[in-house]
């Protein structure tokens, strides 16, 4: 009876330990504006392991516009509730695009974050934030496809790379484009919590296994996508407002992916519908707008497979291949590549 109650007291002090131990990811989020998918894509996939503690972080408790569509997302800790109850720091800060890319204090507490131990790793355009933070000076870094030029003549101490999906330099860690958060979040997944269930977290998501190979050379802006732009955009005639569902329980990869994507096409805006609030398959509380438009010019299905590839897809047979294929161009998406050659 004794030894029966000992095994299970350590079966149970195990279980907490391991719990506790599991380490904490934050991803950075700002109310004046983050891009959806930089935010949902990390936080769907690390969260979906179990094996990773993630949340969402910002300075206030003020909902976070997720641009470039219409959809607010609520804070689950601010940077004083995480000082507070995790005064070690996080293990790991993931820093997506934001709206405003230099903010003194925000950079003060990066560098704090990484004075403290822990590993930064921006997606997409986040690597300016972390530019303007000063960490990347003497470092290798990849970033969005178009801002590579701008930003290779700004920050010359920067080796700016185009041949990674993803670039680790030390404690930072670049991304490219905006789909690359899916394989760079899964590698970071395998290096927190182990191979096996970075494996299996891909399978449940249907997502492919990280592959850090890229041809950046194959995304660029050619006369076709230019005038795709042109196009879409003069004809403000044909624009339309696109409902994206919100539902409790739904999958945070889709709608960020729709969400995005349908704002991308310079011939619509989407907006979040349904409910004033619903929380995600993993937790995070979703908010539409207020005020929403008065008629809808088509509703999105949210597909649970192909995820991204589906969205292109809806958007090429609704507008064209040619704008389906530039959506794609801007998640610096294979779908959307331009090949060389």
């Amino acid at each position: 009876m004794l030894i029966r109650l000992l095994l299970s007291l350590t079966a149970a002090l195990l279980l907490a330990t391991g719990a506790a131990a599991r380490p904490l990811v934050v991803i950075l989020a700002d109310p004046r504006g983050t891009v959806g998918p930089d935010v949902l894509t990390p936080y769907a996939i690390l969260a979906d392991s179990g094996a990773v503690e993630v949340k969402v972080v910002s300075p206030t408790t003020a909902p976070v516009r997720l641009t470039p569509g219409k959809a607010w997302a609520a804070p689950q800790m601010t940077f004083a509730q995480l000082a507070q109850t995790r005064p070690q720091g996080p293990d790991v800060v993931i820093v997506p695009a934001l709206s405003v890319e230099n903010d003194p204090a925000r950079s003060a507490w990066l560098q704090a974050q990484l004075r403290g131990g822990a590993r930064i790793m921006s997606i997409c355009n986040g690597a300016k934030v972390l530019a303007a933070a000063g960490l990347l000076e003497g470092r290798q870094a990849t970033i969005h496809w178009f801002s590579q030029d701008r930003m290779k003549k700004r920050y010359p101490q920067v080796e700016w790379r185009r041949d990674r999906r993803w670039v680790t330099d030390g404690p930072i860690t670049t991304t490219a484009g905006i789909s690359a958060a899916e394989p760079a979040a899964l590698h970071l997944l395998g290096e927190l919590a182990g191979h096996e269930v970075m494996l299996a977290t891909a399978r449940r998501l249907d997502l492919a296994p990280p592959d850090q190979h890229h041809r950046g050379e194959d995304f660029r802006l050619t006369l076709k996508g230019m005038a795709t732009v042109v196009m879409n955009r003069i004809a403000f005639w044909r624009h339309e407002d696109v409902a994206v569902p919100l539902s409790d329980g739904m999958n945070e990869l889709a709608f960020g992916d729709a969400l995005d994507g349908w704002s991308r096409t310079y011939r619509s805006t989407a907006w979040a519908v349904g409910a004033p609030s619903v929380t995600t398959r993993r937790g995070l509380v979703i908010y539409r707008n207020r005020a929403l438009p008065a008629h809808f010019d088509r509703r999105v299905a949210l597909p649970e497979q192909e995820i991204a590839e589906t969205a292109f897809r809806q958007i090429g047979a609704a507008y064209g291949d040619a704008t389906g294929r530039f959506v794609a161009l801007q998640f610096e998406h294979p779908y959307g590549a331009v090949p060389v050659g």
